[in-house]
């Protein structure tokens, strides 16, 4: 039937149509552009250097924003250095900022040191009108040759590595297997592999198993062989220098079939027309009792299909996880890990159900100063803006594994609050966490945390920053508050030590209130890694009176995963205040000042 509308109405009213959607987009960008008008733009520079303070030039850095702002009006910038190693990235959006270099042949300097208030080992963010030196070195190189039983060369076979030990060669505490999907290293038709760009540290070399690629290839579904021809448990670790070559790393391949383990992975969650959503969910298996990834796949829902499967995995006993980001609400989501026993046969019907992880939501609020003229208030280069904050949740748990399969999926425990405040922190495991914040300016101080919604019967009205927050699996705790205050000091220093002392590499710097009414409140302790010279430095403290105790690190500590600070812990906050006592390192911090020149003697 027609509708008696001629083609002339027909154009008219269609382009009417257009009008009004391109005016609606045009007042949308210009809404968003001027709640942000009156931030002015800035400049992010700095140089990327190897080791030995020689500019790296044509390294590429990668600028990459977040939060809310910066991926709408700045995004993710690549920038090439110059000659110098000089880059600058101008017209930038005040925000957080996470900066990052790659060069051929290069990696980035390992870097222990904790940052943070309480001293967690978090990146480290830039802000705008900041200026950065990137530190890196030279890879180290594994090569070797894969051939068959008849010394025949295998030809395209992936090649996997997995960094097991650090450069001093302490064993890193888990994997995450990352290394498995992020390179696409393949022997040649001589059978021939070299992988170059390796930090230095310890590595375990495998062939076969597929990896993570979605594109068949003839060694999928067959059991992962490691160097020299051996399972994982019986694998032989290569050693890797910077700038040196590890040769004649040959695997002997035995193309054994192994067995599988399959079953689905659920709940899913679904959009307004019941159909699931098209995210993908990553499954990882894991040797039990370790956090060495053996194998992982990927799952897209299409339709009722949620199946996986995992080929070629040789006898033995390990976890499954699955885990996949809730679009809805940029949550992550887990199953919990479920033991399979693999003796010969395959095993299916391995479920695992997925359900949301655990967040804390709140806001972070500025002080206002008692008076306009507040002579506390520091004179800051620039302003800055809640929304340029960094918040993290670290749990507090000794059996906590660094590897998570939810951390897959972006930066888990760590948010950005709004331009109003308001902040979420997803991706959390049930257990006791403590917030800390990485602050803007250096004037900014963190003067209190508090639980607004704490039941009644919680001492102290909820202090968060003493008692942290303790959420279950999959709860949405609400109602936290951070205050923040302006007047913060900072202090740079210098350890001294006795003659003979060979390093001050793996001292660990301590700084805690010296007022005993103050010896329990944890926003005032911090501790940080002193540098290869002795240097050290605190920002962002609270105006008071505290005490400095250097520390030597124990060599049994891993450099990838720094102990849980001291001060989450009251018998050993109790001791280390005993300690500073005795040694009677003092400094009284005034508001906004700034020390540089601090002296600290190592007496042990």
């Amino acid at each position: 039937m027609k509708n008696g509308m001629g083609d002339g109405e027909r154009k008219r009213r269609g382009e009417s149509r257009l009008f009004f959607s391109t005016g609606i987009i045009f007042l949308l960008c210009l809404l968003v552009s001027n709640a942000f008008a009156q931030r002015a733009t800035g400049t992010i520079s700095g140089r990327v250097i190897s080791d030995d303070g020689q500019p790296i030039p044509h390294a590429k850095v990668n600028v990459f924003g977040i939060g809310g702002v910066s991926k709408t009006l700045s995004g993710r910038l690549e920038i090439v250095t110059d000659e110098n190693g000089g880059f600058q990235a101008d017209g930038i959006d005040p925000a957080p900022y996470s900066i990052s270099a790659t060069a051929p042949g290069y990696v980035l300097m390992p870097d222990e040191k904790a940052s943070g208030q309480l001293g967690i080992s978090a990146s480290k963010y830039v802000h705008v009108g900041e200026s950065v030196t990137i530190r890196m070195l030279r890879g180290g190189v594994i090569t070797g040759r894969v051939t068959t039983a008849s010394d025949e060369p295998v030809i395209g076979i992936g090649i996997e590595f997995v960094r097991v030990r650090d450069e001093n060669g302490r064993l890193l505490s888990g994997q995450s297997g990352l290394e498995t999907f992020t390179t696409n290293w393949r022997t040649d038709d001589r059978g021939v592999y070299r992988i170059y760009g390796l930090a230095p540290g310890a590595y375990v070399v495998s062939v076969g198993g597929g990896g993570f690629s979605v594109k068949p290839t003839p060694f999928a579904g067959r059991m992962k062989v490691y160097h020299p021809s051996a399972t994982r448990d019986n694998a032989t670790e290569i050693t890797v220098r910077s700038g040196e070559e590890a040769s004649g790393i040959d695997i002997r391949y035995r193309s054994e079939r192994g067995s599988a383990i399959s079953g689905k992975v659920t709940g899913a969650p679904s959009d307004a027309q019941g159909m699931t959503s098209m995210t993908t969910s990553v499954i990882t298996l894991t040797k039990a009792g370790t956090e060495n990834v053996v194998a992982t796949t990927a799952v897209l829902p299409i339709g009722d299909t949620n199946s996986y499967a995992i080929y070629g995995v040789p006898n033995g006993e390990y976890e499954i996880y699955a885990s996949r980001p809730n679009p809805k609400d940029a949550s992550v989501m887990v199953a919990a890990p479920r033991r399979v026993v693999i003796n010969g046969r395959d095993v299916s019907g391995i479920d695992l159900a997925l359900t949301r992880m655990a967040s804390i939501s709140g806001s972070i609020v500025m002080e206002k100063p008692a008076a306009p003229d507040d002579a506390r208030k520091c004179k800051a280069e620039r302003e800055s803006y809640l929304d340029e904050t960094v918040l993290k949740a670290s749990i507090d748990d000794p059996k906590e594994k660094s590897f998570f399969p939810g951390s897959y999926f972006g930066n888990s425990g760590i948010a950005v609050p709004d331009e109003k405040g308001a902040f979420t922190i997803s991706g959390l495991q049930a257990g006791r966490h403590f917030i800390e914040a990485q602050l803007p300016g250096e004037h900014w101080y963190i003067k209190s945390i508090l639980w607004t919604a704490a039941p009644a019967a919680t001492p102290a009205a909820s202090q968060a920053d003493n008692d942290g927050l303790t959420v279950k699996a999959g709860e949405k705790l609400s109602g936290v508050q951070i205050l923040v205050a302006e007047g913060a000091a900072s202090v740079k220093g210098k350890l001294t030590a006795a003659a003979g002392t060979k390093s001050l590499s793996r001292i660990r710097v301590h700084l805690l209130p010296a007022e005993a009414e103050a010896k329990d409140e944890l926003l005032r302790f911090a501790e940080v890694k002193a540098e290869a010279d002795g240097t050290f430095s605190f920002a962002n403290l609270a105006p008071g009176k505290y005490l400095l105790l250097a520390r030597a690190i124990p060599e049994s500590e891993s450099g990838d995963k720094p102990p849980k600070p001291i001060a989450w812990n009251a018998v050993e906050r109790a001791k280390l205040r005993k300690e500073a006592e005795a040694a009677n390192a003092v400094i009284e911090l005034k508001a906004c000042q700034r020390v540089a020149d601090f002296t600290l003697r190592l007496t042990k």
